[in-house]
């Protein structure tokens, strides 16, 4: 008999009449374990703060641009949907030195710090453009100063591109935006847009309700100039305008500053200076 087969007939009960049937070994069955019922976690609702139709119909190509940024050298794509896609990213991404060019796109490295939606599709197909040959300047286009430092500091400085391509989106939506158009910047990270000298009245600053947001971006409804703001989100004007005051005004509201009497200076009194002691006198 075998070990393991010893071992079970000791819990075999024996039978009280011994047949051909009783002499063949049988096995208690075996008691399933109780498994625990796995805890529910409470996921957070999504929240409903996009006014706009979602659908592709209303969001042509162009309506939204999103911003992605790498966690660690801060080099940054452009990219016209949700997600990012390996074989158009890659095409973005520059030489500068070793290691500095991926075999593959990992979507743990990257993570979405803006989003960009304009009222004409077509303004925001050349705005993504503009994003794209801007940013090969910055690649190509050296100070003096940058030549001079060697090949890992230049490339380090080279990868941080979190700062111009925010820069260069208040630049080209200055120039670009036309007349009744309205751009919203909607922010990961509201202190970002402090990056930019200035804002132009077009764009209008919101941000981001949703939290959690790590690989991917929020997808984002059709944005309507005339929409009402979604109740709960701050909005932020990029540009306060300043009333005008006229020159007739201005007369009127300077203030003139009373006429002092000029004052004789008085000086002081001349004093006698004592003659100097030569220090050789004791020798006369």
């Amino acid at each position: 008999m075998r070990a393991p087969t010893a071992l079970w007939a000791r819990f075999v009960p024996l039978p009280k009449v011994i047949t051909a049937e009783s002499l063949v070994l049988t096995f208690p069955e075996k008691r399933k374990r109780k498994s625990k019922e796995p805890t529910r976690v409470r996921r957070e609702k999504v929240p409903q703060d996009d006014v706009g139709d979602m659908s592709r119909e209303a969001n042509p190509l162009g309506s939204h641009i999103y911003f992605y940024t790498h966690i660690t050298s801060k080099r940054v794509i452009y990219s016209l949907y949700q997600s990012l896609y390996n074989n158009k990213a890659m095409k973005q991404i520059t030489f500068m030195g070793k290691k500095s060019v991926p075999e593959a796109l990992r979507k743990d490295h990257w993570t979405p710090f803006l989003t960009v939606s304009f009222t004409n599709p077509s303004t925001g197909l050349k705005a993504y453009q503009h994003l794209r040959e801007l940013r090969k300047l910055h690649e190509t286009q050296w100070d003096v100063e940058l030549k001079s430092k060697k090949m890992k500091e230049r490339s380090k400085i080279l990868q941080d591109q979190r700062g111009n391509s925010i820069a260069d989106l208040a630049a080209i939506c200055k120039r670009d935006v036309k007349e009744g158009e309205k751009v919203r910047v909607r922010w990961i990270n509201i202190y970002d847009a402090e990056y930019a000298e200035e804002w132009p009245g077009c764009v209008v600053h919101d941000v981001e309700t949703q939290k959690g947001l790590r690989f991917h971006a929020r997808r984002m409804g059709r944005f309507v100039a005339d929409g009402t703001a979604a109740a709960g989100v701050p909005q932020v004007a990029a540009a306060e305008e300043v009333p005008r005051v006229e020159e007739g005004v201005k007369a009127e509201a300077q203030i003139e500053a009373p006429k002092v009497e000029s004052i004789p200076e008085i000086k002081p009194e001349a004093v006698s200076e004592e003659p100097k002691k030569s220090p050789f006198a004791f020798w006369r």
